[in-house]
């Protein structure tokens, strides 16, 4: 079984209408030298809002779509309202998805309420944009809004759902994320792992028997590699893991063994690192099976 391994999500920046964003610029640049196009563009600036508005009311969708663009560029907050109304008109789900994902890229709150409307769009990939775009908000009522996809009808917006939490470092939700778990929401084993304390890995370990053993080590990788998890509760995972018999398991360790610095003074990390070597010796490279000694048989 594969590692799922967590998705990555950025927060944008702000600015001020004073000025364009300089990393847009040079990102726009980047994307025409690579198509082979040096000619020179003209950048859009706040100047051009209202005309931009009135394109994106066009019936074309390219000519809608490459309005969008251009908001995308100016990047600031006062593109909200005209891509919040797109959004509300009905159009194609092609210009719908290139909306919500421009939005993710402004991450301002004035997007929340039209974002948190398309968390109940018809299309299982619309709702997870808003999602994603949700989690690139920071503002206190996102926790919240983005919990409510834990429990959608599609599988994939779950999984979206419990890796924004996680992305977001949603701490307040770690006990929706263990229900979730409990309901086969597997990425929320990796939510988990980035946002549970020590005392947390307790509970995460009463779910190794039950749910695939992949899943768990999806978690249990977000644990060890955290530095704000004490090493002795490190070592209990390192020890626990060493009770299961398994090529998936000392492949893992054997991935987690790179982690640790070339040179050390820890003498705590050092002992760690030589536990993780011990263990992987234990396992047979080529056992067949896995299996749990003080759990259920995977």
């Amino acid at each position: 079984m594969t590692l799922l391994s967590p998705r990555s999500m950025a927060f944008a920046v702000i600015l001020s209408a004073s000025f364009i964003f300089p990393a847009a610029l040079q990102a726009q640049r980047r994307r025409r030298a690579a198509a082979g196009d040096d000619s020179p563009r003209v950048v859009a600036t706040l100047a051009d809002l209202d005309r931009l508005t009135q394109e994106l009311a066009s019936p074309d969708d390219d000519v809608t779509r490459a309005a969008i663009d251009s908001l995308q560029v100016i990047d600031h907050p006062r593109i909200v309202p005209p891509l919040a109304a797109l959004l509300r008109s009905g159009r194609s789900d092609l210009v719908v998805d290139k909306a919500l994902n421009a939005l993710r890229g402004l991450g301002h709150a004035s997007a929340i309420e039209v974002l948190t409307e398309f968390t109940n769009h018809r299309r299982p990939s619309a709702r997870r944009r808003a999602f994603q775009a949700l989690s690139a908000i920071a503002d206190s009522r996102v926790p919240a809004i983005i919990e409510r996809g834990l429990r959608d009808s599609d599988r994939s917006v779950r999984g979206v759902a419990a890796l924004a939490l996680g992305e977001i470092g949603a701490s307040g939700s770690l006990e929706t994320l263990f229900h979730a778990l409990e309901r086969n929401v597997i990425e929320a084993a990796i939510a988990i792992g980035k946002l549970g304390d020590a005392a947390s890995i307790t509970r995460f370990d009463g779910f190794l028997g039950n749910e695939p053993l992949g899943v768990m080590l999806s978690g249990y990788d977000e644990y060890l590699r955290r530095t704000d998890v004490p090493i002795e509760a490190k070592t209990a995972i390192v020890e626990r893991l060493g009770e299961t018999a398994g090529v998936m398991v000392r492949q893992f360790l054997q991935n987690y063994l790179r982690w640790f610095p070339a040179r050390s003074r820890n003498r705590a990390l050092l002992a760690l690192r030589d536990l993780v070597n011990e263990t992987i010796q234990t396992i047979p490279e080529t056992s067949s099976g896995t299996t749990i000694r003080n759990g259920a048989a995977q």
